[in-house]
């Protein structure tokens, strides 16, 4: 009886330890992001936009099952991310700003020019009607 009671012990014990070390299934997102990174090659210039923090620009390193490196261009050094990180890879850096000396994104950077120019013409209209 003892004997059949520490075998049943040893068994769940090994079944837990074997449970526990099984990585949790990839998102629908993350799996989005772990393709788009498996379809890169090592220099590719890369977008990355993270769930809570800026955009980065750098080129491509490597992927593994669990993330992916790049050399971030801005920062200039090597930047490891878990695909549950990142919301999405986009190809290309973007624009440059010369004045913050640092990539941006081109559509911002026009929406942002837009609504300037809006404002600037708005004012100039109310100026001269006035």
């Amino acid at each position: 009886m003892r004997l059949l009671t520490k075998a049943l012990v040893l068994v769940f014990g090994l079944v837990a330890m074997c449970g526990a070390q099984q990585a949790a299934p990839l998102s629908k997102a993350e799996q989005a992001v772990k393709r788009k990174a498996g379809s890169l090659s090592a220099h590719d210039r890369i977008s990355v936009i993270r769930i809570h923090a800026a955009e980065e620009y750098g080129d491509f390193v490597s992927s593994d099952e669990g993330g992916f490196t790049f050399y971030d261009v801005d920062e200039k050094r090597n930047v490891t991310l878990r695909y549950a990180e990142v919301r999405k890879i986009k190809d290309g850096y973007g624009g440059y700003n010369s004045l913050r000396h640092r990539h941006t994104d081109r559509r911002r950077a026009l929406i942002v020019g837009a609504a300037v120019l809006g404002g600037l013409l708005v004012l100039a209209i109310v100026a001269g009607a006035s």
